[in-house]
């Protein structure tokens, strides 16, 4: 089974090209300054590990190994994501996380994206096997 980091760089290999998504990786945790030597917070804590708009919706993914668990605090991030309208996928598969992505994109009427992003799945698929 993929790990969590190996599922998230498929899936920006697979979004990431796309014209018409736009499409970001968030970071969240803590760094050492390296002149002050001081711990630094950054990213907010919960949020997911990809952030993208296609058609003008939100729309946020985690990603989880197959026995991966979301925290409380992404479970909250989540929540409050979905209360304000976004949509939030909890990505175990990036080809299958991809594809629901197209269908998201087809439904709010954007069909080239839609078409876009399948064409990825499919030549990336060529490529695994």
């Amino acid at each position: 089974m993929p790990t969590e980091a190996a599922t998230q760089r498929q899936l920006l290999a697979i979004l990431g090209p796309v014209a018409g998504l736009h499409v970001e990786r968030t970071n969240t945790g803590v760094a050492v300054d390296p002149r002050t030597g001081r711990h630094v917070r950054f990213g907010t804590p919960g949020a997911p590990d990809v952030r993208l708009t296609v058609a003008g919706l939100a729309v946020a993914i985690e990603c989880k190994s197959s026995t991966g668990r979301q925290s409380e605090q992404q479970r909250r991030w989540q929540a409050a994501h979905e209360a304000a309208g976004g949509v939030y996928l909890l990505c175990r598969d990036a080809m299958a996380t991809a594809r629901e992505v197209a269908r998201i994109a087809a439904e709010a009427g954007n069909r080239a994206v839609s078409l876009a992003i399948l064409r990825r799945c499919e030549a990336t698929k060529k490529i695994l096997h």
